[in-house]
């Protein structure tokens, strides 16, 4: 691939979280899958981070307690987690080798949430599962990392689910706002680097002016691909889950949280809704 891609794309390099879960390797075959399309550099990144440990801790117990017995229990558990963390990189690594790409790999102990803000700062891109090793152990209000992050950090996210599929057609989640339209120009460039097809879409009531669209349409009339704009006229955003599914879209792409006060209430917003339902990968742009 050459260096056009990257130029077009506006993404030269990417971070991708792992934890060493099933997610997150689906996270890591994303990521790598669209490096290589569009040559941009790879970067693994695994946190360990203490205050999130206790579920894995207690599902793990026996294989962290075995061992040399001369070894203090506080070193056996730092020695396990920084095992885990090295093993899920090397792992990362594996897959983005298979991918074509180069993975540099780094190790962080902290808060994992203030990490993965600060090192996104530096990157184009975060790609991370929208679930983890420990999702059963969370408290599904406000309790989510990748929930978190999407708040926190001011830079794209991709959350990932359990599979990877690659990019075909992407949905984009249209509704005018600062976020929305810096959404819209990230997956221009994005889908003439991938060759993908664009369904925007806009969530209206009943009777309301139908105008956000022809935004989209104005924009991409200059854009190589294929457009197509639907209003959705309905109070449900689970319209827009409906409407993804039938028409085989394979990525979601929006803005995030417009609303900063229901946000921050974590209310149920379209944001938080949309990211909690989608089946394919969501771009959340800010």
């Amino acid at each position: 691939m050459n260096g056009k891609s990257n130029t077009q794309s506006g993404i030269t390099n990417i971070l991708i979280a792992t934890d060493g879960s099933v997610y997150a390797d689906a996270a890591v075959e994303c990521g790598a899958w669209l490096a290589a399309r569009v040559s941009a550099q790879v970067t693994a990144i695994y946190v360990i981070d203490a205050r999130r440990l206790a579920g894995h801790f207690i599902e793990h117990f026996s294989e962290i307690i075995s061992g040399r017995e001369n070894v203090s229990f506080a070193d056996r558990v730092r020695d396990y987690y920084r095992s885990h963390g090295k093993e899920s990189l090397a792992r990362a690594a594996a897959i983005c080798q298979r991918r074509g790409v180069a993975c540099r790999t780094q190790l962080e102990t902290g808060n994992v949430v203030k990490i993965l803000a600060g090192a996104s700062s530096e990157v184009d891109l975060l790609v991370m599962g929208l679930r983890g090793e420990d999702e059963e152990y969370e408290t599904g209000f406000l309790g989510s990392v990748s929930e978190q992050i999407v708040r926190k950090i001011e830079r794209p996210v991709m959350l990932t689910h359990l599979l990877f599929k690659e990019f075909r057609r992407a949905l984009l989640a249209y509704d005018g706002s600062d976020a929305a339209r810096r959404a819209m120009e990230m997956l221009a460039r994005v889908a003439v680097a991938l060759g993908l097809e664009i369904d925007a879409v806009q969530l209206v009531e009943e009777g309301a002016e139908t105008t956000a669209l022809k935004e989209v349409l104005l924009y991409f009339k200059d854009f190589p691909m294929a457009v197509s704009t639907h209003y959705l006229v309905s109070d449900s955003h689970a319209l827009i889950i409906d409407h993804l599914k039938e028409n085989k879209c394979d990525l979601m792409v929006m803005g995030a949280y417009d609303n900063r006060l229901a946000d921050s209430l974590a209310l149920g917003t379209t944001t938080e809704y949309l990211m909690r339902n989608s089946p394919v990968p969501v771009l959340v742009h800010h």
